[in-house]
């Protein structure tokens, strides 16, 4: 009997061979042959399943971002309330530094061909707004600030936990420093939210 070939698994693979090319060498280090060699597959089977080098790396986009929704949803399964779960959110982000890097690297380097992709700037536009809602209205919920304006602040609380898990990956500052300063802003807009990066329960990743 031939033996079943799960296809979706398989452009799943080349796709994440792709992904670790993109974080070691750069876009410019990836093509069908080398991703081929990364993946453990003949040249012509990447071929099959992917018209060329943009299509390969559209492909790689929509891994990328299922990679770190997956992170995210992970990290926020057993909080409870907005706060506690808008503070795994953004550390989950932050995380990203070490528990992603490869996503992390890879994402950076595809932002060069967002730019000039519209298709692989829709999904970062969709996966950043997406983001940005659940962060606004996770903050609308938890009773910030009477000065406070969510949508605006989500913005800066992602740009702070994106900022922070480059530094993070960049061994500027430990994880655990990364969530004092998540801590910092969340107690100067949600009142009453106490001070968690030394308490051992808290949800982080040793850096």
């Amino acid at each position: 009997m031939p033996k079943q070939v799960d296809h979706a698994a398989r452009r799943e693979e080349i796709a994440q061979a792709a992904l670790r090319l993109c974080a070691r060498d750069g876009l410019a280090g990836v093509t069908i042959g080398q991703v081929a060699q990364e993946a453990g597959v003949s040249k012509g089977l990447v071929q099959h399943y992917f018209a060329g080098k943009a299509d390969l790396l559209r492909a790689s986009a929509q891994v990328l971002r299922g990679e770190i929704e997956r992170q995210v949803r992970d990290a926020v399964r057993d909080a409870h309330g907005p706060a506690e779960t808008l503070r795994c959110v953004l550390l989950a982000i932050v995380e990203l530094g070490v528990t992603a890097v490869v996503p992390l690297l890879a994402g950076h380097a595809f932002v060069s061909m967002a730019v000039a992709d519209p298709e692989i700037r829709a999904l970062y536009r969709a996966g950043g707004d997406g983001v940005h809602r659940e962060i606004a209205a996770l903050l609308a919920a938890a009773g910030p600030a009477g000065d406070v304006d969510p949508g605006a602040e989500a913005h800066a609380l992602l740009g702070l936990a994106r900022g922070l898990a480059d530094g993070v990956l960049l061994g500027e500052l430990g994880v655990g420093d990364a969530a004092a300063i998540v801590d910092h802003h969340l107690r100067r807009i949600l009142p009453g939210v106490p001070a968690r990066s030394d308490d051992p329960s808290s949800p982080r990743v040793s850096g």
